[in-house]
């Protein structure tokens, strides 16, 4: 037996205290001899002999009540063998990949592994802790019970070891005192090893923590792919043929014959589609083409589908999309064109700047069957339309044309100055129906508007509260920065492609922008140099400085055509990854990042680029979702999705295709885990230690009996 509190056994010296005041009623006695009452002495010895004898249980009564008090307080215990399965961890790690919707023993594989998982659930007691996740190439915790444990109905992910032991290993540092094991339930697809990405060395499993690897998967399977979709480009000019190329691949061990595959084409009601048939041996690969011929404008969301029986079906479809268009109108405007040459100066500099960007046809169309003789003769190069196809209007002689948000693409204001108050009336309502407007500030000409400055000022346009031009004297204003993560002024970050700090104006407009409104460059001190703002549905760039000469030299800078072109591009979505953008499943929606023109095809967002984007993700908040970054959403499945101004094709990890299987030991090595022996019955090994169980409840109830008890004697027994 222990003790908690042993200091309380020196209140036992009060045990002296009974014995005191015992001794004292004994000498307060005084015996007295009575004549008359000598017949009665043998009567009174009888009874002074059994209050003696009551005198003293009273006296040891009360000694053992001091004792047993004095014990109450110093809390005795007894400890023994106890066993707590509350000290028990078990982290069950189920595999969701696409890989899990093979055939299995009870449907698909996904379902015998929540058979497999709830087993491993009733080998502990019933308050050991228990903690669920799915895993794919993301780790998502289970809520549910293991009563209630359902497999979901579609499975699409792509699977990473590393991101399922990596929250296992934190499920263990969190519960430091527990006794913890690991059970990981998967397919042993050797896809999850591939990822390069990430140093394995990283994951810093504890060794002490046993991992048990459930294999659920087929041993063999059957599995005709579609590796890849290509797509000549995302944007395509209207003249040229439209040809998809599928990648297929059999990762089986027979050969498919004459399996029927089917390219598809829509935009909205309309639909073109094209059949074959393939024979392909085992192992191997092939490629295959769809002419779809010239498709009218618009975006076409396309695919190719296998009609096959093989084990997996999630990689029997593929998609892709792309942009048929022609050259996006863009009309500059401008009053009294003809008055100066400064005037007509600001017009030709902007036309000449947005006709640029034009590439040879052999570039952007090698692979067209349709290219004329007349192309080759002597190695001459067609040119292909550019972006853009500007047009000038002086409003003066011309009068302001009807705008149309759904006809024409862009309206860019050559000099803000000249406008009257019913064009900004009519660019506004431009603006809320859905255009564009990019808008250079000015000097107002001889018969201009003088008092321009205030009659921008409160409008809609303007992206604040706008100031009178602002002279630079001795020192001209430069560009100094710019926003970070703007698809406009992002190529600018590469030096080869020029410095913007290299600028220089010797005039800007001030503005103190509006809360809505986005500054995307500055001057010195902080002057915003280009704005961006939403207005209605559509959107409107202000460049705060002139689009000619009269403000700065700019326009004799290489870097004229390429800004002009970067804001009219961001204006009509073209920046970026552009309108169409591929993703994979388990992809995190993230901010728009830069993206590459020309071939794409339906695999990019591959490994690599979804890696990128979620340490990018975590590095914006310490692996959580910034609120200020575009995230919560999450592809879930293959197919196309439309969000804001964009559509996204998104498509499984082709290397969940392949059905090579892993060894747990492979596992194990490569993650330095440690796997759980069998024979050692580890799983059922219980928490091995000691209980305490306190005495104080029977100590409090002995107290109170020997009170009852030395109440009565002391009641009984005269002085």
């Amino acid at each position: 037996m222990n003790l908690v509190q042993a200091g309380f056994l020196f209140g036992g010296v009060a045990v002296l205290l009974p014995i005191i005041v015992h001794l004292l009623n004994r000498w307060q006695v005084r015996r007295v001899e009575i004549g008359t009452m000598r017949f009665l002495n043998e009567v009174i010895r009888d009874g002074a002999q059994k209050r003696r004898i009551r005198r003293w249980f009273l006296l040891l009564t009360r000694m053992a009540m001091v004792v047993l008090l004095a014990v109450l307080f110093a809390r005795p215990f007894v400890a023994e063998p106890s066993r707590r399965d509350g000290d028990r961890l078990r982290v069950i790690l189920i595999d969701r990949s696409a890989s899990m919707s093979m055939p299995g023993r009870q449907g698909r594989l996904v379902d015998d592994a929540v058979s497999e998982a709830t087993k491993r659930v009733s080998e502990l007691g019933e308050d050991a802790k228990i903690v669920w996740a799915w895993f794919d190439r993301t780790v998502e915790p289970i809520s549910d019970t293991a009563s209630r444990l359902t497999a979901p109905k579609v499975v699409s992910g792509g699977t990473n070891y590393q991101a399922a032991f990596s929250f296992a290993r934190d499920q263990v540092h969190a519960n430091p005192t527990s006794v913890a094991d690991v059970v990981l339930v998967t397919d042993l697809q050797n896809s999850g090893m591939r990822d390069q990405l990430i140093v394995d060395s990283d994951i810093k499993f504890p060794a002490d923590v046993p991992v048990h690897i459930v294999d659920v998967g087929r041993p063999a399977a059957s599995n005709l792919a579609i590796s890849n979709l290509a797509v000549p480009s995302t944007r395509m000019s209207a003249d040229r043929r439209a040809v998809l190329t599928a990648t297929l691949f059999n990762f089986g061990s027979l050969p498919f014959e004459d399996v029927p595959i089917v390219a598809s084409a829509s935009l909205g009601s309309r639909t073109v589609r094209l059949k074959k048939t393939v024979q392909i041996a085992a192992g191997q690969a092939q490629e295959v083409e769809f002419d779809l011929d010239k498709l009218s404008t618009g975006t076409w969301q396309c695919n190719i589908s296998l009609d096959v029986n093989d084990d997996l079906l999630s990689d029997n479809v593929r998609y892709a999309a792309m942009e048929v268009t022609k050259p996006y109108d863009v009309l500059v405007i401008d009053r009294n064109r003809a008055i100066t040459a400064d005037i007509e100066a600001a017009n030709s500099y902007l036309v000449a700047a947005l006709q640029q960007g034009t590439q040879s046809l052999e570039q952007v169309a090698s692979d067209d069957k349709e290219k004329t003789s007349s192309d080759k003769v002597n190695g001459a190069k067609r040119r292909a339309p550019g972006r853009f196809t500007p047009r000038m209007i002086d409003l003066e002689q011309e009068g302001f044309p009807r705008l149309s948000a759904d006809k024409l693409s862009l309206i860019t204001v050559a000099n803000a100055a000249n406008l009257t108050g019913a064009d900004i009336d009519r660019l506004e309502q431009f603006a809320n129906d859905g255009g564009r407007v990019l808008i250079f500030a000015g000097n107002e000409n001889d018969v201009g508007n003088k008092d321009w400055v205030e009659l921008w000022d409160g409008t809609q346009l303007a992206p604040g509260e706008i100031g009178k031009p602002q002279s630079s004297g001795v020192s001209p204003f430069r560009i100094s920065s710019f926003a970070s993560g703007s698809s406009m002024l992002e190529p600018f970050d590469d030096p080869q492609h020029g410095d913007l700090k290299r600028l220089s104006f010797h005039k800007i407009l001030p503005v103190r922008p509006a809360k809505s409104t986005r500054v995307l460059a500055w001057f010195d001190e902080g002057k915003p140099a280009i704005t961006q703002h939403s207005l209605g549905r559509g959107s409107v760039v202000f460049f705060l400085s002139s689009s000619d000469s009269s403000w700065s030299s700019w326009t004799l800078s290489p870097l004229y055509l390429p800004l002009v072109q970067q804001m009219s591009a961001e204006l009509l979505n073209l920046n970026g990854e552009g309108p169409i953008r591929f993703r994979t499943v388990g992809d995190v929606l993230l901010a728009d990042r830069g993206g590459a023109s020309g071939s794409v095809s339906a695999n990019a967002g591959d490994a690599q680029l979804t890696l990128v984007s979620k340490r990018d993700a975590d590095v914006n908040g310490d692996g959580t979702k910034p609120e200020s970054a575009p995230l919560g959403k999450t592809f879930d499945q293959a197919g196309f999705e439309q969000r804001d101004e964009a559509l996204y094709v998104v498509n499984t990890l082709p290397a969940e295709s392949d059905p090579t299987r892993v060894s747990p030991e492979a596992i194990s090595e490569r993650y330095g885990l440690s796997l759980a022996v069998v024979s050692e019955n580890s799983i059922l090994s219980t928490v091995s230690s000691t209980k305490r169980v306190e005495l104080w409840p029977w100590l409090a109830a002995g107290f109170l009996l020997l009170l009852v008890a030395e109440f009565a004697l002391a009641n009984r027994t005269a002085p």
